[in-house]
């Protein structure tokens, strides 16, 4: 199967960096989202990036362009996907919402379209069950920001077939991702591992035992990581993180998993990391 046309389903973060790498690679990408101005901030996104690439000398001023020109969006699903040769869903991890876009897709694509989803927690079984086309449906786990980091995991549910696998594999590697196939699980892999630790970031900072910026600088520095787990929350967003790990608590009961009630709060009074221009930073950060 050759894959010309994709459709990433969600102009935010994650789908407009998704948009972005695909075009890079040469398909034909269209980007839907509920409204224009989500468009606009996922295009205007996108722009920035790829002004950044072309200022280190990665692409080319006319490569820009060209890239641009491979990107088209609409508000429309039924536009976006209905000749898709492959679907990305990357809209907000809650299963009624994905599921919703999965009974859509599943009934506007041709019956050889591949559907994956970026979902970071909820079963990959669970999205294929609200379609006639199990085998077609695969995870695929992108990682923010998705034009830098170079992981992908591609998720097999009990039903997805080898050829979806492969095909999917193919496809993400086109994208310059290195990726690795794993088993449907609440959490997979990466997510299992990362949630403990924005959780438990967002606890030791409840706790007092340290200063919001020491708190990131000790783990940046004892670790080697880029940034700490509260900036890391600001990026990755505030509800996103609860959404996910209440996800898993809910598959699972594990109480690791039960979001620190900090990070409720958080979500309750909209600060929400950097999406929103507030949250953990802005909050507790110096004055």
């Amino acid at each position: 199967m050759k894959i010309r046309k994709i459709c990433v389903i969600g102009a935010g973060i994650m789908g407009s960096g998704i948009a972005q790498v695909a075009a890079q690679a040469k398909y034909e990408i269209w980007m839907v989202d509920v409204t224009e101005d989500i468009i606009d901030r996922g295009m205007g996104t996108i722009k920035s990036s790829l002004s950044r690439l072309a200022k280190k000398g990665v692409l080319k001023r006319e490569d820009v362009e060209g890239v641009l020109a491979r990107i088209y969006t609409s508000t429309s699903i039924r536009e976006a996907a209905r000749d898709a040769d492959f679907v990305i869903e990357a809209v907000f991890e809650k299963p009624e919402v994905k599921m919703s876009v999965f009974r859509q897709l599943d009934e506007l694509c041709p019956k050889e379209t591949i559907l994956g989803s970026t979902t970071t927690t909820i079963p990959i079984a669970l999205l294929s069950s609200v379609t006639k086309r199990a085998d077609k449906v695969i995870g695929t786990h992108f990682f923010s920001p998705v034009p830098v980091m170079r992981g992908a995991e591609v998720v097999r549910a009990l039903l997805t077939s080898e050829q979806t696998v492969q095909i999917s594999l193919n496809l993400i590697k086109s994208f310059g991702k290195e990726t690795v196939v794993v088993k449907d699980s609440p959490g997979f892999v990466t997510s299992r591992f990362l949630l403990i630790v924005l959780n438990e970031g967002a606890r030791v900072l409840e706790d007092g035992l340290g200063s919001l910026e020491d708190i990131d600088k000790i783990m940046r520095l004892s670790l080697n990581w880029p940034m700490g787990p509260l900036e890391l929350a600001d990026l990755v967003g505030l509800d996103v993180v609860v959404d996910s790990l209440e996800s898993i608590y809910r598959e699972t009961g594990w109480e690791r998993y039960k979001p620190a009630p900090l990070l409720r709060r958080m979500v309750e009074i909209g600060y929400l990391g950097r999406k929103a221009g507030k949250g953990f930073y802005t909050l507790f950060g110096k004055r």
